[in-house]
């Protein structure tokens, strides 16, 4: 379940307190009366094997999610395109759990070296709709994930959120 209404400057905002479905990615994209887009993302990312539990706060000028990573996980930072850890106005790195199961299907090593840790390529495309107003969503590993811009993704998989400045930097829009 999702509602979309105005934020206090009159941009759509999303709001849902359950995980999105792929099937609910659409009905918002209809919605929203707009097309979804193809984006690959072009910056690398740095990452690392967790190897003990360890509790992640992504960061965007605030918070934007919390999440956990298990043992095998790996722990991201997403990468400018010049190869520098994307940092917000506060200089919070931009960071991120991927599942050790997802890993491996999403990202492919590089041989490009980064002070931020081994690098990585993403493997394929999101689907991706722009929510001018952003979103306060429950995201797949079930915490609340916020941005006040934003794009909502699905992978094939998963529906998430990205805040708008790092989807910005990091992806670029696949024309047919």
């Amino acid at each position: 379940m999702f509602e979309i209404k105005p934020d206090s400057a009159g941009n759509a905002r999303l709001t849902a307190s359950q995980v999105l479905t792929i099937d609910e990615f659409a009905a918002i994209a209809a919605r929203l009366a707009t097309e979804p887009f193809q984006a690959r993302k072009s910056a690398l990312i740095a990452a690392r094997k967790c190897r003990a539990t360890e509790a992640v706060e992504s960061r965007w000028n605030g918070q934007e999610t919390t999440n956990v990573a298990a043992a095998g996980d790996y722990i991201a930072t997403s990468l400018d395109r010049d190869g520098r850890p994307l940092q917000d106005n506060e200089g919070h790195a931009n960071v991120y759990v991927i599942s050790m199961d997802q890993f491996a299907n999403l990202y492919q090593a590089t041989a490009v070296h980064s002070d931020a840790g081994n690098t990585y390529r993403a493997r394929g495309t999101v689907n991706a709709i722009f929510i001018p107003g952003g979103f306060e969503i429950k995201a797949p590993w079930g915490e609340t994930q916020r941005a006040g811009r934003g794009y909502l993704l699905h992978n094939g998989h998963d529906v998430y959120g990205n805040h708008a400045d790092t989807f910005e930097a990091s992806y670029d829009r696949i024309t047919s």
